[in-house]
């Protein structure tokens, strides 16, 4: 698969995601079809579904990088391959992990340029100026929140929530879940979800321009 085609297929399934979640708003209500936390509850599931695509386009992209880039170790150790789909099948293998029940994570933007540094070179697009690590980070505390409902996610996200840019005050803090962050609260001056779905989509777009 082309790395513009793997871009495409992320920026298709977030712009599903908005589209969905702006169908939610005039359903959402007193007197209407769903109640706040009814559309908090499924926006916490709309921004799990594109996070998980992130990282699906991570991993697809560097195992394309990994397949055909010339500075990769798969190209560089092997000159010759005996079939067509040798190269994708080796970084699949490279990539992936011995134990089949676990799976590498992707999730820590950190970890793939490390990962990429290593087995890409130090010329690869994991490396690209461009790419904002802080907001990625800042995504992923909001995912563990959503996704661990430990103690240690869970006050990560409160500290998050408490910090710039969002800067919620203690008031807002009482009752406070993941879902109404997204919705009811403001980042880059429109609601969490949204700016959430605009920063992995600007972050797909550097990485495949």
């Amino acid at each position: 698969m082309s790395q513009q085609k793997i871009r495409d297929e992320l920026v298709t399934t977030l712009d599903h995601i908005e589209r969905v979640w702006t169908k939610l708003q005039p359903l959402t209500g007193n007197r209407r079809s769903l109640t706040f936390p009814d559309t908090h509850k499924l926006s916490e599931g709309l921004f799990l579904a594109s996070w998980t695509h992130w990282e699906q386009f991570l991993r697809e992209l560097f195992v394309e990088d990994l397949s055909w880039a010339t500075g990769s170790a798969v190209r560089r150790e092997v000159k010759k391959f005996r079939t067509k789909n040798a190269p994708e099948r080796l970084a699949e293998l490279v990539v992936g992990h011995p134990d089949t029940k676990k799976w590498i994570e992707w999730s820590e933007f950190s970890d793939v340029l490390n990962r990429a540094n290593s087995l890409l070179g130090a010329n690869n697009r994991f490396a690209a100026a461009g790419i904002n690590q802080n907001d990625l980070t800042n995504l992923k505390r909001i995912r563990n929140a959503i996704a661990h409902k430990s103690d240690s996610a869970w006050e990560s996200f409160r500290r998050l929530a408490q910090a710039a840019p969002f800067s919620l005050a203690a008031n807002q803090m009482r009752g406070i879940t993941v879902g109404r962050f997204l919705t009811a609260h403001q980042w880059n001056g429109m609601p969490v979800l949204r700016q959430s779905l605009q920063l992995v989509r600007a972050n797909a777009q550097v990485l495949v321009p």
